[in-house]
């Protein structure tokens, strides 16, 4: 089962959290998630990094700025927090928020079952959201390109991608991350940030990335259709399988393997 928890302090910060609580809280939080526990986890109300808040009090909508001081606070303090947990049952969530707690201190977790409303991955509009699927086991290549989100419904359209997670950017046009499966397989994209260190990458010929199918005709003339090029066309090599390179819009490579019978 999977559910979404909000922590609330018991009282409201007066300045930033103790080196030593910061660092058991990252423990936690670290061990939670290696253990597949916790799929993610955040503050409520940010500090200086927060781009602002909008209130709408009596009909009346007012739009402040975070505090900036030289007191070390650093503007707005995180008065609590959220986060989406994987568990066996509920009796199994309140057992593993007992521990949560004596970590974050005196306050009050508040917990439901999260449903995703709108549909996802193999979902439909009248059913509940599948189970949770990681498909992180083993190498996954993660690629980052300009325009991802794009990149991300071309890759549905030209290798029938489905998208299991996305995270986006604080611009609300980039993607700070998203999980894709194809063919059985996952496949991690994110927008390039020069403003944090990440500019876009220099791709070169060699770096291509292998789908291994049964139906290698059906896979070429989908991802033909979509709007790939043809590097290399699609019949049988020297060494027995079928094989075919591909370009897509956003200079990646891509290689269609039909291994031989």
């Amino acid at each position: 089962m999977r559910f979404i928890t909000i922590f609330r302090s018991s009282s409201p910060p007066s300045g930033p959290p103790s080196p030593e609580h910061v660092a058991a809280m990252q423990k936690q939080i670290g061990e939670a998630m290696a253990a597949g526990v916790m799929v993610t986890t955040g503050g409520i109300g940010f500090r200086e990094v927060t781009g602002g808040r909008i209130t709408l009090d009596n009909g009346e909508v007012s739009v402040e700025a975070p505090p900036r001081d030289t007191s070390g606070d650093g503007g707005w303090m995180a008065a609590g927090g959220f986060s989406i947990v994987n568990a066996e049952s509920r009796d199994a969530l309140i057992a593993q928020l007992k521990q949560q707690l004596r970590v974050m201190g005196d306050g009050t977790v508040e917990f439901c079952e999260y449903k995703q409303f709108y549909p996802g991955p193999d979902q439909k509009l009248s059913g509940e959201a599948a189970p949770p699927r990681s498909l992180t086991a083993g190498v996954v290549p993660y690629l980052n390109i300009d325009g991802a989100s794009e990149a991300a419904a071309f890759y549905g359209r030209a290798f029938g991608a489905k998208e299991i997670a996305r995270m986006p950017g604080q611009d609300g046009k980039r993607l700070m991350h998203c999980h894709l499966e194809i063919n059985g397989g996952s496949l991690m994209l994110a927008d390039n940030f020069p403003e944090m260190g990440f500019p876009p990458v220099q791709r070169t010929l060699s770096d291509v990335m292998h789908l291994i199918v049964e139906d290698g005709d059906a896979w070429w003339s989908r991802a033909i259709g979509a709007g790939c090029k043809q590097e290399m066309p699609f019949e049988r090599a020297f060494w027995g399988d079928r094989y075919g390179v591909l370009s897509d819009p956003f200079g990646v490579r891509w290689a269609l393997v039909e291994p031989a019978k």
